[in-house]
């Protein structure tokens, strides 16, 4: 305590010393007609029932100009009660637009520079509650950080900085948003986190959950210490029976300021997130669309931990029950296709409504159009009435001209200006729209991209495939290497992990006794095989490839399996995070059983995908 005590002291010192040469710099700016009062032209409080009444008239103006008015009137005999009554009222009337007068009028006015007069004779016997009021009002009006009054006000403060309380720390940061820089001005706003920070373990409000939620706002937007904010963590998580859906809130949007999450903050997180799920209906469309578009930005940010599958759930689930429309759960679904978070209820409440009135997405934006179009193809689901949706989508010609016009201009930077901004995911992902026409739209006979680009594609896909986790277990499975084919391509530009072949009877086919055309790369469609066999690709499927909350492939990788069908052969996906969960006894039984599920009779030409 002893040492704490110093370390403020010399705090207080030496900060002084920084003002004090910060204050001799500041420029002498005024307000028209303002100086300092002499000792004698301060007059003494009248009479207590003088001094009510006029109390009184202040409290009763309904207007602005009234309470000038009442000030240009009275001011020579006005006390601090008077002076803070008059800024009291100009601040909120001004904010309940009961006004007359702009903030411009009220600075220019005679009878608002007497009160500034006022007050400045009056600033060492008001507290220090007050002087932080004033400058409040002051601020709120549109005073320059360099008049006479906030010069005074500021010294006030910085003469009183380590009495401050820390929510009064926060909001005077907070007020220093409004005033240009100056000296003084800088001083303080380096100063208030050094005190906040020194003063936090001994006025921290450790049993106010709501206070702790305030000051956590703040420790986070100033990007203060690891051990400042653990300190209010810490706090809040002892009082988690005490937060509500207002205080979860707050929590969240703090830490989600954080540039650096911490694994200590992470029971505090999943506790709001628990109570914010189940009382969802109390916040507004509002607040949950800015909710989940926090989780949408730290994912984007690789910070997964932010996650929440209930609160996702819980989002989907309050557009339906509280039938907010089209637009909104267009938006809300856009968001969890982009976390990659798939939610059927949403898809089936977007659709009805599209069933009940087609007509809806001929005047709805195109982000909008966009949004349905993805969230269902990203969970390759068709809602009920999906031939009527179908057609409420295709026929919205306008819309679908500019979502054309929107990949004609992709695909014309990319091939025609071959732009360096676009990386080689966009490469891939013009690779797979050349895959899917070839395969799935054989008829088509328009533009493709130049073949040079997409060769250029095909030579570095699967360069960075250096591991196969299901090599050993597969080889095992099969009866030894001989049998496992790994790392090839299709002419078209597929990689494929392992490739194996089955004849009839559901018996491996050694790979020794086929043939590859290429010397550099063994491309699948070079394979000689005997004419009774089957060729089975297995591909290793990252957790991306799926949905953050279910098994369900996503619409890019989904489209891939299509493709390779399309050409023939019988594809099996393997999760790679399922892979990894499963125990060591069980992967090769699960390898052979998807092998067999896909084994099918010669004659067949259809084959079914195991996601």
């Amino acid at each position: 305590m002893v040492l704490t005590a110093a370390g403020l002291l010399y705090c207080h010192s030496v900060m002084s010393k920084i003002f004090l040469q910060q204050a001799r710099r500041t420029p002498r700016a005024t307000v028209p007609a303002l100086r300092w009062f002499s000792s004698r032209e301060v007059v003494q409080p009248s009479e207590s029932n003088v001094q009510d009444f006029l109390l009184q008239d202040i409290k009763s103006a309904r207007d602005t100009a009234n309470v000038l008015q009442i000030v240009g009137t009275h001011h020579q005999i006005m006390n601090s009660r008077h002076v803070m009554q008059s800024l009291t009222c100009l601040f909120e009337l001004s904010k309940s637009r009961n006004r007359s007068m702009t903030k411009e009028q009220i600075v220019n006015s005679p009878d608002f520079i007497k009160l500034c007069k006022r007050l400045k004779s009056q600033a060492r016997v008001i507290t220090l509650n007050d002087t932080i009021q004033a400058l409040k009002v002051v601020s709120y009006v549109g005073v320059p950080a360099n008049s006479t009054i906030v010069q005074v006000l500021l010294q006030l403060i910085r003469h009183s900085v380590n009495d401050l309380s820390l929510h009064q720390i926060a909001f005077l940061d907070f007020l220093m948003r409004n005033f240009d820089r100056n000296p003084l001005v800088d001083a303080l706003r380096i100063a208030f986190p050094l005190v906040f920070e020194a003063q936090l373990s001994l006025k921290i409000p450790r049993d106010d959950a709501t206070s702790l939620a305030e000051l956590l706002q703040y420790a986070c937007k100033k990007s203060l210490s690891d051990s400042s904010v653990n300190i209010i963590v810490e706090c809040l998580e002892k009082l988690s029976d005490s937060i509500d859906v207002k205080i979860a809130k707050s929590v969240v949007w703090s830490l989600c300021e954080l540039q650096r999450p911490l694994l200590s903050h992470q029971a505090l997180l999943i506790c709001c997130w628990n109570i914010l799920t189940q009382n969802i209906e109390e916040c507004s469309y509002t607040e949950v669309d800015e909710l989940l578009d926090r989780i949408v930005k730290k994912i984007a940010q690789k910070q997964t931990d932010f996650y929440h599958e209930a609160f996702a759930d819980s989002c989907a689930r309050y557009v339906v029950a509280k039938d907010s429309g089209f637009e909104e759960g267009a938006w809300i679904l856009k968001k969890l296709t982009r976390i990659g978070h798939v939610n059927i209820s949403l898809i089936d409440y977007i659709g009805e409504k599209i069933v009940n009135n087609p007509d809806v997405l001929k005047e709805c934006k195109v982000a909008s159009f966009l949004s349905v179009v993805s969230g269902m193809a990203n969970a390759e689901y068709k809602p009920i009435g999906w031939s009527c949706i179908q057609e409420a989508l295709m026929t919205n010609t306008t819309l679908i001209r500019k979502v054309r016009e929107a990949v004609y201009i992709f695909l014309l930077k990319i091939c025609v200006y071959n732009s360096a901004e676009y990386n080689l995911l966009d490469r891939l992902q013009l690779l797979l729209l050349h895959q899917a026409v070839l395969t799935l739209y054989p008829s088509y006979s328009g533009i493709l991209p130049p073949q040079d680009i997409i060769d250029t594609v095909i030579a570095r896909n699967g360069d960075h495939v250096q591991q196969f986790p299901l090599q050993a277990a597969l080889e095992k499975g099969m009866g030894g290497g001989s049998y496992v084919w790994t790392r090839l391509v299709t002419k078209l530009g597929h990689f494929i992990d392992h490739l194996v072949v089955m004849r009839k009877g559901r018996y491996p086919v050694a790979l020794n006794q086929i043939a590859s055309s290429s010397a550099t790369k063994t491309y699948v469609e070079d394979l000689q095989v005997p004419s009774d066999s089957q060729i089975i690709l297995v591909l290793c499927m990252p957790a991306s490839s799926y949905a953050v909350n279910c098994q369900r492939l996503r619409s890019v990788p989904s489209l891939t399996l299509r493709t390779l069908e399309a050409m023939g052969y019988s594809v099996v996906p393997v999760s790679l995070q399922l892979w990894m969960n499963l125990p060591d006894y069980e992967k090769i039984p699960y390898l052979m059983q998807n092998i067999k599920t896909k084994c099918e009779p010669l004659d067949s030409n259809e084959a079914s995908v195991v996601h």
